[in-house]
């Protein structure tokens, strides 16, 4: 799946939201690269995961109806949060770059 050599143009990850830009660097910059944005997605889903028991608790502790507003808030954008980063993580996969973990 990865190419023995880099030399041939590779279409590289932009995190800026801008038109894909062309890889020439080395195999192993470029494993670094993808490793850094693969653990962002990861610890984003673990992020969202933790949003989503502390909403929980805090739902389950509240004593008004403002608390339980600011965890709804908190839920719904944990579980927002988890849905993108699980399709952009299964893009990644998609394009082979992702390793199994």
């Amino acid at each position: 799946m990865w190419h023995t050599t880099c030399s041939k143009i590779f279409t590289a990850i932009n995190l800026a939201g801008k038109a894909p830009q062309t890889f020439n660097g080395t195999l192993s910059e470029l494993e670094r690269l993808l490793k850094a944005c693969n653990d962002n997605i990861r610890q984003t889903l673990k992020l969202a995961n933790d949003m989503i028991r502390l909403a929980d608790q805090g739902d389950a502790d509240r004593e008004d109806v403002g608390c339980g507003i600011l965890y709804g808030v908190l839920r719904d954008s944990a579980y927002k949060l988890k849905q993108l980063a699980k399709k952009e993580r299964t893009a990644h996969q998609e394009k082979g770059w992702w390793k199994k973990d």
